[in-house]
């Protein structure tokens, strides 16, 4: 364990800084993809907020003078969470409220940012459309119906099919036919796409 962690150490301490900004990167990176397959509410424990709050408190450039009220521990995770993810006021509110911090509002998030110089989350964008495409392929699906018109006994009607298609192979998994595609048809068959999916090496993340 001690040679890990002092080989973590020589590491970092001989980084060139493009190394480090890669490192870190990465790290975010590999957090994103942790997140996604995470539930949508994580419950922390005191001493694990209190390891984010000291992580967060040396992250930032220096302040300007700022109005009382708003204590250091949710302003330095205001800002960093702003820095690292690029969401918008109402998302990072979410976040706070996720690691248990509920007596702030999103004024005072928005306050705090103007304050920091830091734009509003579209003037923040990571990326364009394309960008964001390209990095998720192995886990994006697409879906749309498309309808095929059939003789039937009863005449002639509109069969309506859900089809999924990845992203990157272009590999299609198509529902079965319906004449009526309500909304239980609907979640019917995304469910078994779901179930279909869910043993693959890169399941589905975004739809």
């Amino acid at each position: 364990m001690y040679a890990l962690f002092h080989s973590q150490v020589t590491l970092l301490a001989t980084a060139t800084d493009s190394q480090l900004r890669r490192y870190i990167e990465f790290l975010k990176t590999e957090n994103e993809i942790l997140r996604a397959r995470l539930p949508a509410e994580i419950h922390t424990r005191p001493a694990e907020r209190e390891r984010l709050f000291k992580l967060g408190l040396p992250l930032g450039k220096p302040r300007k003078p700022r109005s009382h009220g708003k204590s250091q521990v949710p302003r330095d995770l205001v800002i960093q969470v702003a820095r690292s993810t690029g969401f918008g006021y109402t998302k990072i509110l979410g976040e706070l409220r996720r690691l248990g911090i509920s007596r702030i509002c999103r004024q005072t998030v928005k306050n705090i940012l103007k304050e920091e110089g830091i734009e509003p989350s579209p003037k923040r964008s990571r990326g364009t459309w394309g960008e964001f495409l390209k990095a998720h392929a192995e886990t994006l699906w697409a879906c749309d119906f498309f309808t095929k018109r059939s003789i039937t006994a009863s005449g002639i009607v509109d069969l309506y099919v859900l089809v999924f298609m990845h992203l990157e192979t272009r590999e299609i998994i198509c529902t079965k036919s319906t004449r009526n595609p309500n909304s239980k048809w609907v979640t019917e068959q995304a469910r078994e796409f779901v179930e279909q999916t869910k043993t693959r090496e890169h399941r589905p993340t975004h739809l």
